[in-house]
């Protein structure tokens, strides 16, 4: 079941969007440039499928064509959120589900968040704003039936999802983004098997945000990242944006940023839940694959873009990360 508009771009009525809430909610309502009439809201990618009963896929890579105020009234579940680009002003029940202080549209997030009942979901929207965003939604019934809502076998996941608006945010991996990129622009498979990729890297980004309450217990709750750990972070980030050596050492980066390297360590786990090594290698793997895309790189030169000396191990790699091959892509 589902409605998908992604047949490339193009323009999309609020109607459309109207008739596509019923699978996540009720009651949808909207206010297009301060009147209540149907016209174009969003021109570009647009996707929200049920993937299977009680697994919601919600992926939009747009530009508002205009000023557009939406209310819905939201099932219960629990949410899955990775914001690539662009400001999203979304409330649930009145709560935010991206503050400001969290970063701006140039910021990519991650959250999720619970909903034990339904909630008055509101949102604005602006003309010319620009969004890549992917949602995933699991009912409290698909939890039960994969076994994440059992107490004595995942004790941090079950706390979590019994709290109605429980929220944790982070800084998502670079994994992460790579699977929100792919549901983004899947292969041009038919389309039994595109909803089969697509439920895949729905299910990957599920189990990469439930690994965030396995690996910090309760973290959600204690806001165990404070704002000082992820101002520093984001100059690390910032960094090495910049930096053009591939594979700056630790060291490298402790002194281009004032930090020690022990504090370098800790700040990788703390906000993407993995070493400085891992992180820096998953960025450069998908640095690689933008310029083979994008630019037409060859495999040799992305592999040296990626910092590895062999070709042969650049590809096995990339396979291992991204499950198809450099030359795939091209």
């Amino acid at each position: 079941m589902g409605v998908a508009f992604d047949k490339g771009e193009e323009t999309i009525a609020a109607s459309r969007l109207a008739d596509a809430s019923a699978i996540v909610g009720d009651r949808f309502a909207w206010r297009r440039g301060g009147a209540e009439e149907d016209g174009l809201a969003l021109k570009g990618r647009y996707r929200l499928l049920e993937l299977r009963p009680g697994l919601v896929l919600h992926s939009s890579e747009t530009v508002e064509l205009v000023d557009l105020d939406t209310r819905l009234e939201q099932k219960p579940g629990v949410t899955f959120y990775l914001f690539l680009k662009g400001v999203v002003r979304a409330t649930i029940d009145g709560r935010p589900v991206m503050p400001e202080s969290e970063g701006d549209g140039d910021t990519v997030r991650a959250a999720m968040m619970v909903r034990t009942r339904p909630t008055a979901f509101a949102r604005r929207s602006r003309r010319g704003e620009h969004l890549r965003k992917v949602n995933v939604t699991a009912s409290h019934e698909w939890l039960a039936e994969c076994r994440l809502a059992d107490p004595q076998n995942v004790p941090a996941i079950a706390e979590f999802c019994r709290i109605h608006l429980a929220r944790h945010a982070w800084r998502p991996s670079a994994s992460m983004v790579a699977i929100g990129e792919q549901i983004l622009r899947p292969p041009s498979y038919e389309p039994a098997l595109q909803r089969l990729y697509l439920e895949s890297r729905a299910i990957e980004l599920i189990a990469e945000g439930l690994s965030q309450l396995q690996s910090r217990e309760a973290c959600w709750a204690a806001g165990h990242v404070g704002s000082r750990d992820h101002h520093r972070m984001r100059r690390v980030e910032d960094y090495l944006h910049e930096v053009k050596t591939p594979s700056p050492s630790l060291d490298e980066i402790a002194a281009a940023t004032g930090l020690s390297v022990s504090t370098l360590q800790r700040l990788f786990h703390a906000v993407h839940g993995m070493s400085a090594f891992d992180y820096i290698r998953r960025r450069n793997l998908n640095l690689a694959r933008s310029a083979i895309e994008q630019e037409g790189l060859s495999i040799a030169e992305a592999a040296h873009l990626a910092g590895y000396t062999s070709a042969a191990n650049f590809s096995t790699a990339f396979k291992r990360h991204f499950g198809i091959s450099p030359g795939s892509v091209r």
